[in-house]
């Protein structure tokens, strides 16, 4: 787990929010490869088990392993490559997008055509941190602080995640879901074609401005 990115997590129990203490023990470059968060509300603890972060409740089952999806395979050539490129809007450097279930399995051919941060949220197959990549395994959730991230993606195995990517993401921020999913409140949509719809994060609202006679 990118160590920066630590302080964009957020306990998944249900209590005020709060972020998570992180206790390392074997960090390599910038990542934490072993060790325990924290939740100093409710006393939780999350492990981090080869880079990997395991956010769920002890009571929560780990999601059942599954075969990559169609269309985002380990094997998916240079097209849907820069087509996921270009749906998440990855084209500036720098921020985190959520490539959730099957999308992380494009995770080291995005890292090749975009300088951002890859959190992979139960991806289908094992998968391993590393350089700029981080993987997160929840109950299908997505525990993380608002505005945290630039762009996520999800598909029909993990919609549980669809609210928390709202919620996550800073304005002007992009959203991918499958076509058939209904939009969600606070996004406007984009695009969308037979396999996806695109959609961008809705700035808040501001209070209402006073208006002023012209003297």
């Amino acid at each position: 787990m990118f160590i920066e990115f630590v302080e964009s997590l957020r306990c998944p129990r249900p209590h005020e929010d709060s972020w998570l203490v992180a206790a390392a023990d074997r960090v390599e470059g910038r990542s934490i490869v072993s060790g325990v968060l924290g939740c100093p509300v409710c006393g939780a603890r999350y492990r981090i088990v080869d880079g990997v972060v395991e956010l769920l409740d002890a009571a929560a089952a780990p999601p059942a392993p599954r075969a990559a999806l169609a269309g985002a395979s380990p094997d998916a050539g240079e097209a849907e490559v820069l087509r996921a490129a270009a749906l998440l809007d990855l084209a500036a450097p720098g921020g985190t997008a959520v490539l959730a279930g099957a999308w992380g399995a494009l995770a080291p051919a995005l890292r090749e055509v975009a300088e951002v941060h890859l959190l992979l949220v139960n991806p289908p197959f094992p998968a391993r941190a590393g350089e700029g990549v981080s993987v997160l395994r929840t109950g299908g959730g997505l525990p993380l602080a608002a505005g945290s991230v630039r762009a996520a993606a999800v598909d029909d195995h993990t919609l549980a995640a669809l609210p928390g990517a709202v919620a996550a993401l800073r304005a002007r921020g992009r959203l991918v879901a499958p076509a058939a999913e209904r939009l969600p409140a606070d996004v406007t949509e984009l695009a969308r074609d037979e396999r996806h719809w695109v959609a961008e994060r809705l700035p808040p609202s501001g209070p209402p401005v006073p208006l002023v006679r012209a003297r």
